[in-house]
């Protein structure tokens, strides 16, 4: 009994020694663990070169009055692709910084991913990012001066993340609502050479 149980276990043992190796050697496993960066940054593979960006104008209400009922509003929303408020912050100066997270589709087939980011590879040997989108804020009465202030790699398994800063904020304690548009957003699009 003991002989026939170390058999069995040696057995279960080497089939699952060949499937982790066929999951590494198809892509699974690193697909699994990296997402999209797994499948941007294998060159030899995939190609980077369908990129462009997007026409049109995105647009979204940015209540003043409670910074945390912001998360999760909807900027782009395609179906595949989502683009939704990660956090609305005040900052020094009267400014507030609104950060977005984009979300995409991955597989070994390829990668897709809209953002306000454009990510792409340098002669095939590194990985470099430039932020695409540009971003208006206004109000009833104001228009504001915005910039980008921050950007990721792809450091979620299905995208990235992106902020703007608007400043300075004039608004009656802290009440009201602003009107954002992003226009120049990015479709990064990785596809089998």
């Amino acid at each position: 009994m003991n002989k026939k149980l170390k058999i069995l276990s040696s057995l279960l043992l080497l089939v699952c020694i060949v499937a982790l190796i066929v999951l590494w050697q198809v892509g699974l496993l690193g697909l699994w663990k990296d997402g999209i960066a797994y499948i941007a940054n294998n060159t030899e593979k995939y190609s980077d070169r369908e990129g462009h960006k997007i026409q049109g104008r995105h647009s979204l209400s940015i209540d003043l009055s409670d910074f945390n009922s912001n998360r999760g509003k909807e900027l782009y929303n395609d179906g595949t692709h989502k683009i939704v408020v990660a956090s609305v912050e005040k900052t020094i100066n009267d400014s507030i910084t609104i950060s977005f997270r984009s979300m995409g589709h991955y597989s070994l087939n390829g990668a897709t991913l809209i953002s306000g980011v454009r990510h792409y590879t340098v002669n095939n040997i590194s990985f470099a990012s430039e932020m695409s989108a540009v971003m208006t804020a206004e109000d009833d009465s104001t228009n504001y001066s915005v910039s980008g202030t921050g950007m990721s790699g792809l450091n979620y398994r299905d995208g990235d993340d992106f902020s703007f800063s608007i400043y300075p904020l004039k608004t009656s304690d802290g009440a009201g609502k602003l009107q954002i548009t992003l226009t120049n957003l990015y479709l990064n699009a990785w596809n089998k050479k």
